[in-house]
């Protein structure tokens, strides 16, 4: 359980040093790769 917690904690480290605008390209990459994943039709 140690080794998650020290995980997990590196990764929100690791997400507050991005910069906000990185930030926003991987939470859009994470969008369009989970739609792609789950075939979500999106009408443009």
């Amino acid at each position: 359980m140690i080794a998650v917690r020290q995980y997990l904690a590196s990764i929100r480290s690791q997400w507050t040093a991005l910069e906000r605008d990185w930030q926003s390209v991987a939470v859009g990459a994470a969008i369009v790769a989970l739609t792609a994943a789950v075939e979500i039709q999106i009408p443009w």
